[in-house]
């Protein structure tokens, strides 16, 4: 397996990478539709940058954060003040509290297929009655067998470099891009199509709002986020 980039790089990565556009969607519903003074909390956060854009427009929310990276969690604690950030795997992990708003961006296809339904069930027993979740993660075309699931990877692979490439990223980004095709392809990543996903979610959830980003053509792959509530 390719190791996560340093905490610097994957930052830096929503400039170059179509994930940015996304990042930018969901902050926009974020500020729109979170109550005042509700308690966010962000399950694998990596280095701590969407909690810190909802800070700059809605200084009103406590935020939260956790991720098993200790290098993320770090580079988060030193550089953004007023968010409490926890080092802890969400799957082991016991919250002491309930959540008004429960966001993973980009952290689904972290876990093996076989535990994703149990990391939405989680969301679902954090959440105050009336909140709600954003989920987001890349989506590969739907398969069927493991030959259909490794195209499909390698596809979304592909445009992934091309974009950072196309959008004049540096050398480190481009060799992310690359690693990022080498684990979904050789499944140390895990991710999934819409058609596969959208039930799981449906399962613990009674509304999902599904939202894809990029690309702008009619493609089942992409980045997708889900807005799910009961």
């Amino acid at each position: 397996m390719k190791e996560l980039p340093p905490a610097e790089v994957y930052e830096k990565e929503v400039k170059y990478m179509p994930w940015g556009i996304l990042i930018q969607d969901i902050l926009d519903i974020i500020e729109q539709n979170t109550p005042k003074g509700a308690k966010v909390l962000d399950l694998m956060c990596g280095p701590g940058y969407l909690l810190s854009k909802i800070k700059e427009f809605r200084p009103d929310l406590k935020l939260s954060g956790v991720d098993m990276d200790r290098r993320f969690i770090k580079y988060a604690q030193e550089k953004y003040t007023g968010i409490k950030f926890e080092i802890a795997n969400i799957l082991k992990w016991k919250a002491k509290e309930r959540y008004d708003l429960i966001l993973c961006t980009r952290g689904l296809h972290h876990l093996p297929f076989e535990e994703q339904e149990k990391f939405v069930r989680t969301i679902k027993d954090l959440l105050n009655k009336g909140g709600f979740c954003i989920i987001a993660d890349p989506c590969i075309d739907d398969y069927s067998n493991e030959k259909e699931r490794k195209l499909g990877a390698s596809k979304l692979g592909y445009e992934y470099l091309s974009t950072v490439i196309e959008n004049d990223a540096p050398k480190e980004i481009i060799l992310a891009a690359i690693d990022i095709l080498h684990n979904d392809v050789m499944k140390f990543e895990f991710k999934n199509s819409v058609k596969k996903n959208k039930p799981i979610f449906e399962k613990y959830f009674s509304s999902v709002e599904v939202h894809k980003t990029w690309p702008k053509s009619d493609s089942e792959y992409g980045d997708y986020f889900f807005v799910l509530r009961d």
